[in-house]
């Protein structure tokens, strides 16, 4: 039996695939474009067990064959275009296209496939930019999607619901929030990248970064993510479809800006000042925090590394992939 990932050749699709292979795991890599070479190279090592597939996820008939040819037993849905207002006025059919009719078609061909789990990789974008700063978001907290992508991701929940109800499809959902570490480049299909990426890379070329103010938050570890996913993935129970995978470490980017100085003495970082390459921290003000309250109750803690910790295991990281993502426009 093996494992279907989709959108396994972006951010987070490659963290959850490097995961389940690292846990013995058959994985077939179902992506719309190729790995990036560095990536391909890496998953090597795992021989037949790791299995790059093209494919699109709107096409139902092409994902069924995708199950059927390798006998897949779970799916891991990561494939989604993270737009930005921008895109929205350009390409906002294809947001949605990509977001819920790869949804429809990749969940209708799982049902009729029979797999044993289906989990959805969701956001915390369905609860809006308008938080309060510090806040705790439980799950039923109230929603307020501000944009297509956020509106695709609460609807995919609603979608797969629905796919539970009718075909009586296994189903989660983990949220997530905020996540950086290995593997994170500019794909094309995230419009911003996380503000720990953009302020590493800024140091990795020696600048100096902007911060209009501190911006905590509880960010997750790309690592620890992918862990909690695939918890959801591969526990024989859950007692919930929708889990938030909040994380228990609250920092600020203004932390990590303090870890890269001394790490690259040509980098500096000022906030509040100006004077710099700006730092985008996605909105006006911090916000709430996700919780993983839920998800901790059921399985445990949803990551295990907290600020030293990750920057600890994302510079050498960084440093043994040649500065993969940060040190380039793009991947290779």
């Amino acid at each position: 039996m093996s494992i279907l990932v989709t959108g396994a050749s972006g951010f987070v699709g490659l963290n959850v695939v490097e995961h389940l292979l690292e846990r013995g795991q058959t994985v077939v890599a179902f992506a719309d474009r190729p790995p990036p070479d560095l990536a391909a190279r890496d998953f090597a090592r795992f021989g037949a067990a790791y299995r790059p597939l093209i494919g699109d996820v709107r096409d139902e008939v092409e994902v069924r064959r995708a199950l059927d040819a390798n006998q897949v037993d779970r799916v891991m849905h990561a494939a989604a275009v993270t737009s930005a207002a921008q895109r929205e006025r350009t390409e906002g059919a294809r947001t949605l296209d990509v977001n819920l009719v790869g949804l429809a078609a990749t969940a209708s061909a799982a049902a009729q496939h029979g797999v044993a789990r289906f989990v959805m990789i969701g956001s915390n974008a369905i609860f809006g930019g308008d938080t309060p700063d510090g806040a705790t978001l439980a799950e039923d907290a109230p929603k307020n999607p501000g944009n297509l992508y956020a509106l695709s991701k609460w609807t995919g929940e609603m979608v797969l619901a629905h796919y539970g109800r009718s075909s009586g499809l296994d189903w989660t959902v983990g949220r997530l929030a905020g996540v950086f570490g290995p593997w994170e480049y500019r794909t094309g299909i995230r419009d911003t990248m996380n503000p720990v990426f953009q302020s590493t890379a800024v140091a990795v070329a020696g600048g100096a970064a902007a911060l209009p103010r501190p911006g905590a938050s509880n960010w997750h570890f790309a690592r620890d993510a992918a862990a909690a996913l695939a918890m959801l993935l591969l526990a024989p129970t859950h007692r919930h479809n929708i889990y938030n995978l909040g994380t228990p470490f609250v920092w600020s980017i203004g932390d990590w800006c303090a870890l890269l100085e001394p790490r690259f003495p040509g980098f500096a970082y000022t906030i509040g000042k100006g004077g710099g390459v700006p730092i985008d921290l996605y909105a006006d003000h911090d916000g709430a925090i996700l919780s993983g309250a839920r998800f901790a109750d059921e399985f445990g803690p949803t990551g295990t590394n907290d600020l030293d910790q990750a920057f600890a295991i994302y510079m050498d990281w960084l440093e043994g992939h040649d500065f993969f993502g940060v040190a380039t426009r793009g991947a290779k």
